[in-house]
C-alpha cells in the first residue's frame, strides 16, 4: 500500500487518527516519573464550568486594576477571561490505575532483558517499562520520542525467559513500525473497528498482518521459530484463560459484596495445578479452525512455519515470581473495576478460600436457572425431565442454552456438558455434596467421602451411558 493510499483511507474512515494518540490521550507533555504512571486528564466538570472561569476572572481583574485600568476596560478584560476560562479545557495529572512502573532497582533482570533485545534488534529502548493487570503485552507512544513497553503480570510470571524475549522483540519492532505516520494511523483505524467495505477491510488487514508477521520474525531473531511460536500460543491461551477465570470465578462476587484480592495467585493455581490451559485448548482449536478469532495464534504460527497442537506446560523459570502483594491487590481492584458498576458500594476484601460456600451456590443456581429457562422456552414445557434436555442436545441445539460456550472459549468439551453441568452440580449440592476446593468446583465430595467429577458425569450422560442413582429424573422449574 502506498503512503498516498494509506492517507486517503485514514481520512475517509477516521481522520482524527492523524492527530497523535499521545497528544489526545494526555501523555504529552511528560509528567514527573514515579512508581505510578500519571497522565493529563480533564478536570471534573465543576472545575471547568465554575472554578476555573472564576479564578481566571479574578486574576485578570486584579492585574488590570494594578495596571491602572478602570471601568469598561475591567468589564472587557473580565469578559475575555471568562470566555477563555470556559473554552480552554482544564487538565490536571491523573493516575493511571492499570500501569505500575517497573523500576530498574526492583526488576533488574527485566530491564537487562529489554535492553539486550533492543540492542540485538537495533531499535530504540523504551523510555519506560511498566507492569499491567491483563494477560497481554503492548507498546505505547508517549510523545514524539518517548515510548512505553508494558507487559501483563500473567506474562511475566508465566512465560519462559526465552519466550519472553520473543514477546519483547515483537512489541519493540511493532512499536517501531508504528512510528511511521501513515502506518500508525492505519493501525488505529484497524484497532478501532471502524465500519468499512469488505474490500477495504481486507486491504488494511493485509497491512496489519504484514506488520504482525514482521514483528514475529523479529522474535525469531532473538530466539528461534519454535520458541516464538510457543510464546504466541502460550500468550493466546493465557489471555483466554485469564478472561475465563475472571468471568467464571470473580466477576459475580462483587454483587455479593465480596472482592477477591488474590485474583492473580488464584488464577496461577488454576493454570499450574488444575491444567487450565490444557482444558481450554480443545475449544480454542475448534474456534480457530472456524476462523472465529481473527488474528489468532494459529495463523501467526503458520506464518512461522510451526504447528503446535498441544498446550505449553507451566514455565520452569519465569523472570518474576510476584511483584508483591500490594501490586497484585491493586491490580485485582483495577481488573475487576469494570464489573463493580451497579454493585453494592460496601464490599469486603478477602481471598477466594474465604468466600462462603453459600455464595458459590447462589452463583451456580443462577446458571442452573438460566439453562432451565432457556430449555423451557425451547420446548414449551415448564416441568423438564432429563429426557427433555437430552432431546435438545440430540437435536444439536445445546449451544442455544448456554451463552458462554456459544460465544467464546470454554473448559467444557461440548455444549451438552455446558448445559448439564450447572443442573447436575446444583442437584448434587442439594444432596449434601460439598466442595473439596473452592477453585475446583467441578469436583464434589459426597457425604460418604466419594468424589464426583461433575464434568465427567455430564460427559457420560451425554454419551448415553447408564444413569447413576444420584442423577435426578425430573427438575423443578427455574425460579
Amino acid at each position: 500500500m502506498t503512503p498516498r493510499r494509506a492517507v486517503r483511507l485514514v481520512l475517509t474512515h477516521r481522520a482524527r487518527a492523524f492527530v497523535p494518540a499521545w497528544l489526545r490521550a494526555g501523555w504529552w507533555p511528560p509528567l514527573p516519573g514515579g512508581r505510578e504512571v500519571r497522565r493529563w486528564a480533564r478536570a471534573p466538570g465543576w472545575v471547568g464550568n465554575g472554578l476555573a472561569p472564576a479564578v481566571a476572572v479574578a486574576i485578570s481583574t486584579l492585574v488590570a486594576w494594578h495596571l491602572g485600568h478602570r471601568g469598561e476596560e475591567l468589564v472587557l478584560v473580565a469578559g475575555v477571561a471568562l470566555a477563555a476560562g470556559r473554552l480552554v479545557p482544564v487538565v490536571w495529572p491523573a493516575p493511571v490505575r492499570d500501569r505500575h512502573v517497573a523500576r530498574r532497582a526492583e526488576h533488574p533482570d527485566l530491564h537487562a532483558m529489554v535492553s539486550e533485545v533492543a540492542g540485538e534488534l537495533g531499535v530504540r529502548r523504551p523510555s519506560r517499562v511498566c507492569l499491567a493487570p491483563v494477560a497481554e503485552s503492548g507498546g505505547t507512544r508517549l510523545g514524539p520520542r518517548r515510548t512505553e513497553l508494558w507487559i501483563g503480570l500473567p506474562y511475566l510470571m508465566g512465560f519462559e525467559r526465552a519466550e519472553l524475549r520473543a514477546v519483547i522483540a515483537f512489541e519493540l519492532v511493532f512499536l517501531e513500525a508504528r512510528r511511521s505516520w501513515p502506518l500508525g494511523a492505519l493501525w488505529e483505524v484497524w484497532k478501532a473497528g471502524v465500519r468499512m467495505k469488505p474490500a477495504v477491510q481486507r486491504e488494511i488487514g493485509a497491512v496489519v498482518r504484514a506488520l504482525v508477521t514482521e514483528a514475529d520474525m523479529a522474535g525469531c531473531r532473538v530466539s528461534d521459530p519454535r520458541t516464538t511460536a510457543n510464546a504466541v500460543l502460550r500468550g493466546m491461551l493465557m489471555s483466554l484463560s485469564f478472561d475465563w477465570f475472571v468471568h467464571r470465578y470473580a466477576a459475580d462476587l462483587p454483587a455479593h459484596r465480596y472482592l477477591p484480592l488474590d485474583l492473580y495467585p488464584a488464577w496461577r493455581w488454576k493454570v499450574h495445578k488444575d491444567d487450565l490451559l490444557a482444558r481450554l485448548m480443545p475449544r480454542y482449536l475448534e474456534l480457530s479452525a472456524a476462523d472465529s478469532l481473527g488474528l489468532d495464534a494459529t495463523s501467526r504460527m503458520a506464518e512461522l512455519g510451526v504447528v503446535l497442537d498441544q498446550p505449553p506446560g507451566p514455565a520452569a523459570d519465569p523472570i518474576m515470581s510476584t511483584p508483591g502483594l500490594a501490586v497484585e491487590a491493586r491490580f485485582a481492584r483495577c481488573r475487576l473495576g469494570d464489573v463493580l458498576a451497579g454493585t453494592p458500594a460496601m464490599r469486603r476484601e478477602l481471598t477466594f478460600p474465604d468466600v462462603p460456600e453459600t455464595v458459590w451456590d447462589e452463583i451456580m443456581k443462577c446458571r442452573h436457572d438460566q439453562v432451565l429457562r432457556a430449555a423451557a422456552a425451547l420446548t414449551g414445557r415448564e416441568h423438564l425431565t432429563l429426557a427433555d434436555l437430552m432431546e435438545i442436545l440430540a437435536a444439536g441445539r445445546g449451544a442455544e442454552l448456554v451463552r458462554e460456550h456459544r460465544e467464546g472459549v470454554c473448559t467444557h468439551p461440548t455444549a451438552g456438558v455446558c448445559v448439564l453441568f450447572p443442573v447436575l452440580h446444583r442437584h448434587l449440592r442439594t444432596k449434601g455434596y460439598r466442595y473439596g476446593q473452592a477453585l475446583r468446583q467441578r469436583e464434589l465430595i459426597g457425604p460418604g467421602g466419594d468424589r464426583v467429577d461433575v464434568i465427567q458425569l455430564a460427559e457420560a450422560i451425554e454419551r448415553g451411558g447408564p444413569l447413576p442413582e444420584i442423577v435426578p429424573l425430573r427438575y423443578q422449574p427455574a425460579g
